[in-house]
């Protein structure tokens, strides 16, 4: 068994076949995926499709691109939308330097403002986080650990870096605060060998498998649409990066995301 820890399934490329692509999910052992939503927006139509699939859950967020269109009232309505049981974490949030913010230190400041208001709205409701880093590690971190110390260390793990493509100490920084993290598609490429190199040497126990479709299919289908299903190819290259088999992976990282989200 499966769980796609992230994917965007209100994306428009998923909007003239989702129910099929939630089939060949199902087929492929996948038994739960948690869509995130990065707007208001989005939000709402990922709360519908939970109505729709049973296995589907919601992560509700306001992703740092989303500066400077964000008001306080956002805030509140997501608060709202995340007081829904089938919410199972606030995000995506966090950090991106990568275009926009890069030079803009007003624009920094706005998304650090963004990202510990929902880091805050997490720890009221006692759900998880997801969060998104680009080019931000340094700031990032640092949020991160002020706003865990004022968690109790049975919450752990009480977030994912997700997405993780970082290095060995940026890993073990992470999983020291008290998060997982979180391998797409991107362990397959050829070019992610410094990556691979990561996943050896952390251990299973802080590890979740996400597909972050559409984006990021893994080997074979890169450069094509992602989907759910593909999430067990991420899983038999982690499981031969580890020396260990699929079913290894498959179990241990169902399990860590059992954890999070307390399915």
């Amino acid at each position: 068994m499966f769980i796609d820890t992230h994917a965007h399934l209100v994306h428009s490329d998923f909007a003239n076949d989702l129910p099929q692509v939630i089939g060949r999910a199902s087929a492929a052992g996948v038994e739960r995926v948690v869509s995130i939503a990065t707007t208001l927006d989005d939000g709402r139509k990922t709360l519908e499709l939970t109505r729709r699939f049973d296995g589907v859950f919601a992560a509700v967020g306001l992703h740092p691109g989303e500066i400077p269109s964000v008001s306080l009232c956002d805030l509140k309505d997501l608060a709202v939308l995340a007081s829904d049981p089938k919410v199972v974490a606030i995000g995506e949030t966090g950090l991106d330097y990568y275009r926009e913010a890069k030079d803009d230190a007003v624009l920094r400041l706005k998304q650090k403002d963004l990202f510990w208001a929902q880091l805050e709205s997490a720890k009221e409701r006692r759900l998880p986080v997801v969060i998104h880093n680009r080019s931000a590690e340094g700031d990032i971190l640092e949020i991160l650990r002020a706003h865990a110390g004022g968690l109790p260390k049975a919450w752990r793990p009480w977030g994912v870096m997700h997405c993780f493509s970082g290095d060995e100490k940026f890993a073990f920084d992470c999983i020291e605060i008290g998060l997982l993290i979180s391998y797409t598609g991107i362990l397959t490429f050829k070019t992610a060998e410094s990556l691979r190199e990561v996943a050896k040497k952390v251990s299973l126990d802080f590890v979740m498998l996400e597909t972050d479709a559409p984006y990021l299919a893994p080997v074979p289908h890169r450069g094509k649409r992602n989907e759910p299903a593909y999430v067990s190819l991420i899983a038999e290259v982690l499981a031969q990066v580890k020396g260990v088999t699929a079913d290894e992976v498959a179990h241990a990282t169902t399990a860590n995301a059992q954890r999070l989200f307390r399915f």
